[in-house]
Formats: C-alpha cells, sequence, structure tokens
C-alpha cells in the first residue's frame, strides 16, 4: 500500500509540472510488444523505477475500467516521459478528447508530432487532422504532410489523407485514389479501412 501511494504522487507531480512535455523528452521509441500488467503490483513497481513500457502496459489494464480512466491518463504520461511514443500518442489524445483550451490542443499537436516522428502512425495521422480541423486550416500544408506520413509511416495517415481529399478541401485528386489510399492504409494494419468501405468518411465514427 505504501508503495501505490507513493507511486501514484510521484506520477501527479509528473503530470501537473508546468509546461507541455513535447519540450521535455527527448527521441522517442517504438515498442514490439507491451507487458501484460493483470498483476498490477509488478508492473506498478518497475513503472515507479523508470520502466516505460511497464507503465504503458498498466495504463492499458487500467483503461479496461472506465472507472480507472484518470489513473490511466496519468500513466500514458509517465510512461511518455519515460520516450515511450504509444504511451506519447494516447496522452496527447485525452488531452484532445476533452475539452481544452488553444494551449492545450497546440501541445497536443506537438506530442503528436514527437510520436510521428518515431513513425506511430495514429500519431501521424492525427498531426494531419489537428492542421486541418483547425478555425484557420492550413490545406496545402495539412495535404503535403499527410501524403508525406502516408509514404513514410502507411496506415492511419493514409485513411485520413483519403478523408479530406474526398471532402474536396485539399484540392483535385485522381477518382480511384481514394479506394487506392484505404487499401493502403488496410495493409500497413488500420484495419478501420478494410472492408472496401464506400466512402473513407464512413470510416471514422
Amino acid at each position: 500500500m505504501i508503495v501505490l501511494v507513493v507511486f501514484l504522487g510521484a506520477c501527479r507531480k509528473e503530470m501537473y509540472r508546468a509546461g507541455c512535455i513535447a519540450d521535455s523528452v527527448g527521441p522517442l521509441e517504438m515498442l514490439s510488444s507491451v507487458p501484460n500488467c493483470e498483476r498490477e503490483l509488478i508492473c506498478r513497481a518497475k513503472c515507479m523505477v523508470g520502466s516505460g513500457a511497464s507503465c504503458l502496459g498498466l495504463a492499458y489494464e487500467m483503461e479496461k475500467k472506465p472507472e480507472n480512466a484518470g489513473e490511466a491518463v496519468t500513466l500514458y504520461r509517465r510512461a511518455c516521459v519515460l520516450g515511450e511514443a504509444n504511451a506519447c500518442t494516447n496522452y496527447a489524445a485525452s488531452i484532445w478528447a476533452k475539452e481544452h483550451s488553444d494551449a492545450q490542443l497546440k501541445c497536443a499537436q506537438r506530442i503528436f508530432e514527437k510520436s510521428c516522428a518515431a513513425r506511430e502512425p495514429f500519431a501521424c495521422g492525427m498531426v494531419g487532422r489537428l492542421m486541418l480541423e483547425t478555425d484557420t486550416p492550413d490545406f496545402a500544408g495539412g495535404r503535403k504532410y499527410l501524403e508525406g506520413a502516408c509514404e513514410r509511416v502507411g496506415g492511419f495517415p493514409c485513411r485520413v489523407l483519403a478523408k479530406y481529399l474526398e471532402s474536396g478541401k485539399l484540392g483535385p485528386y485522381p477518382p480511384e485514389r481514394i479506394r487506392k489510399l484505404l487499401a493502403q492504409a488496410c495493409a500497413d494494419g488500420d484495419s478501420n479501412a478494410c472492408g472496401e468501405p464506400s466512402t473513407a468518411a464512413g470510416t471514422f465514427h
């Protein structure tokens, strides 16, 4: 019990430090596998002493129950600080999904950019979305970013690119390109793009 209290206290102090964590994390890495943390105490102990993988695995475990959502976000942030790209993506997504200020949204975008640099597909797609879903969207810049990310990383950014090309906001494109982008996204592991959907927009819920 003492270990748990100390652990949560350390995480909360880390959570509420001023500034955007994009400024303090170094280069991120993608994990090939994440520990199973059904045995929570083991993962908590490892997370407390600096195992980002254990913090991430524990966050996934906490997220299974809605009442633990707040702790999951805290753990994603700690794992992000410890260098895990997936954790940074999930932490940034938690900012984006809730009510946020303009400064918080800009911070989320910068965190996504750090994760994208580690070739985390969802983060790359989210950078493109945030460039396009603002009061002053950068359509040319967003298209260029998503095209580059789709070619470099594949998966989700290809589906995001298909959605916004389809909307007509990004300029002209060959009619068959939407189908090809969705097929590429599916082949690269974005399961929501699979099944030959009739529209790219219909794959977003």
